[in-house]
């Protein structure tokens, strides 16, 4: 008697990953995933999650705007287009987030959402300050090495000296044999190796 291995349909085969995908989300307690939101529409898609009792997080920075020949500051979103949403996607029922106003969709892996490590937010959440702007200076130490990130002297290596009240960063730079104390936006700065 020889052994029949069954055949399966494609159905058979997409309810098997249904299964796989299903037992890996399981464990999953409230975790963090990833909204889309329309464009410069963060705010109102925030307000209408928080309205059904969802945790929302959309990450700020601050940011200089100029306008009639006025600079402000304002608090923009880090990630435009995105906000994080807290969900137990076992027990809560989260494909009304895609009916949200403001929301056209959820990132998904497959038919579930794509959930982000939590490492990943609870470390921008501790960066937060209390005006709601994301902290990046804290990173940096007088006399640490830092890389220029952006703008005229991209790519040049200095010295951080300090922060000054207005939120600008200070780096000493070595240009032409003679130091050089700059101000930059904290933003434009990144840590060298």
């Amino acid at each position: 008697m020889a052994l029949e291995w069954p055949i399966l349909s494609q159905a058979d085969t997409r309810m098997s990953l249904h299964r796989n995908c299903t037992k890996a989300f399981i464990n999953t307690a409230a975790r963090w995933y990833v909204i889309q939101t329309q464009p410069r529409f963060e705010s109102r898609a925030i307000a209408n999650l928080e309205q059904q009792g969802y945790l929302v997080f959309c990450p700020r920075i601050a940011k200089a705007v100029r306008h009639a020949r006025k600079t402000t500051q304002i608090l923009a979103p880090l990630f435009p287009k995105y906000v994080f949403v807290q969900l137990d996607i076992l027990r809560e029922p989260w494909r009304n987030v895609n009916n949200t106003s403001g929301v056209p969709r959820q990132i998904t892996c497959g038919d579930f959402p794509q959930a982000v490590p939590s490492e990943v937010v609870e470390a921008m959440r501790a960066r937060l300050r209390s005006k709601g702007a994301m902290d990046w200076t804290h990173s940096f130490r007088a006399g640490r090495t830092v890389r220029i990130a952006e703008g005229t002297f991209e790519n040049f290596v200095g010295t951080f000296e300090q922060l000054d009240a207005s939120g600008r960063v200070h780096v000493l730079l070595d240009l032409l044999g003679h130091s050089v104390s700059i101000a930059l936006r904290c933003e434009a700065l990144a840590v060298s190796a």
